[in-house]
């Protein structure tokens, strides 16, 4: 059986609210991992509630996110929802003319939730550079290594 839980649409429909929130802005796939895992995580960066639970083992959803984000893409590009392009400096997204439209029709409390969390994400990080976007990424994640260990030493001694 498979997991409805970050398939393909889910994953789009995460993607086009981000590209809705940042529209004109052309964002490469590594922008958007790092926006998609601020959107679901947006406490762990100083923002509003998390979509997610805050598990121990959320660091390691950055190394299966490209992923996931690169099908939530091309479900959006097939449909319509957004464009790309490639240049110089790689392949970029963007919502199409029709991909506002369409999220305004997502009317379900969690769709909401979502576009929120993406208006906040998109706003907060705005203004930083990839590198320094990583970095906050990077300090984040680091806390969540200490709450994993903390988790796990009462169970070392255990056998």
């Amino acid at each position: 059986m498979t997991t409805p839980l970050n398939g393909p649409l889910e994953v789009a429909i995460r993607v086009l609210m981000v590209l809705v929130e940042a529209f004109p802005e052309h964002l490469d796939l590594n922008r958007l991992v790092l926006l998609d895992h601020g959107l679901l995580h947006s406490a762990d960066l100083g923002g509003p509630e998390s979509l997610h639970p805050p598990v121990p083992i959320r660091a390691g959803e950055l190394g299966i996110k490209r992923e996931l984000v690169q099908g939530g893409v091309e479900v959006l590009v097939r449909s319509g929802l957004a464009q790309m392009e490639t240049g110089s400096d790689g392949i970029r997204f963007w919502a199409s003319e029709n991909a506002e439209g369409f999220a305004r029709l997502l009317e379900t409390e969690h769709a909401c939730a979502l576009s929120s969390r993406a208006a906040w994400v998109v706003n907060h990080f705005a203004n930083l550079s990839d590198d320094a976007m990583r970095e906050t990424m990077r300090t984040v994640s680091g806390h969540w290594a200490e709450e994993f260990g903390h988790i796990q030493s009462p169970l070392n001694g255990a056998v």
